[in-house]
């Protein structure tokens, strides 16, 4: 917009000159000295003008040039969100496996206390049966042979693991 205002600047004073000189060529018909000044003035005014166009336009191509920086930053931060987006939604399907992962694995954890304490009921069962028909063996006048094979080494009169040693 700037460049438009200047160059209709540039019009309406080359018009004004123009005038102004007419005038003055009227008024001074010989041409002489007058003219000639009106014609340096009327250059050095071009090349003042020419050289404000020339800042002008290398404005506008710097702003052009900022421009295109800006936009290019905004795609490479535009691409970092998506990247941080996708980033962040792998994070949380992560997580979410994760905690699908210590829950199974919390389940196993309480599976295995189960079956270790239904092990030390069934171990502690076993013991005391293996104590009570040893008390009964022991007081008891009839001996049965698979008892004392079942017993094994708990057997008080040697059983299989005993006769094997004898």
């Amino acid at each position: 917009q700037e460049y438009h205002k200047l160059e209709e600047r540039i019009a309406m004073l080359t018009d004004q000159m123009i005038r102004g000189e007419k005038g003055e060529f009227s008024e001074n018909m010989s041409g002489g000295h007058n003219h000639q000044l009106s014609q340096e003035y009327h250059e050095s005014m071009r090349k003042e003008m020419a050289g404000k166009m020339e800042e002008i336009e290398k404005e506008r191509e710097t702003i052009e040039e900022e421009k295109a920086q800006v936009d290019r930053y905004k795609q490479l931060l535009l691409k970092q969100r998506d990247i941080m987006i996708a980033l962040t939604q792998r994070l949380n399907e992560r997580d979410e496996q994760i905690m699908a992962l210590q829950d199974e694995l919390d389940a196993y954890d309480r599976h295995q206390k189960e079956l270790e304490e239904k092990l030390d009921e069934k171990t502690a069962q076993l013991i005391h049966l293996q104590r009570v028909t040893l008390e009964h063996n022991a007081v008891s006048p009839v001996t049965d042979e698979k008892v004392r094979d079942a017993l094994g080494e708990w057997s008080a009169g040697g059983g299989a693991g005993m006769r094997e040693e004898g």
